[in-house]
């Protein structure tokens, strides 16, 4: 093992590092692939708290149920597009008249702004 390391320390070394980094950064990789509004969060989550296993339960958690990046959809319509549609309302449609425009001036109504009437303010009598 040892003579097999002093030849080759380069695949032991990638071996090791993806034995202990890969799963323990688990939770970022799986936020870049989703791409996730939230990926530095969770990285910052994962790579100070990670080593408690609740940090990062938390953090593949986050990872696994943050809103991910709109994406965009492009419909492809093979159809011809026609000409612009118009509204035909149907052929019995009379709609009502108009009645809740008055045909004269709104008089005001208000009761702290009415005209004085010639007898208000005298004592009945």
């Amino acid at each position: 093992m040892t003579l097999a390391f002093f030849f080759f320390p380069f695949h032991f070394g990638w071996g090791l590092f993806g034995l202990f980094f890969i799963p323990y950064f688990l939770p970022t990789i799986v936020a870049l692939i989703r791409r996730s509004n939230s990926t530095g969060g969770i990285f910052a989550l994962n790579f100070f708290l990670g080593w408690t296993f609740i940090g990062w339960i938390i953090s593949i958690v986050w990872a696994l149920t943050s809103r991910t990046q709109p994406s965009t959809v492009i419909i492809n319509n093979t159809y011809p597009v026609s000409g612009p549609q118009t509204y035909n309302p149907p052929p019995n449609y009379n709609p009502p008249p108009y009645t809740t425009e008055p045909s004269q001036p709104a008089q005001q109504t208000s009761p702290t702004l009415r005209r004085n009437s010639p007898n208000q303010g005298q004592a009945n009598g």
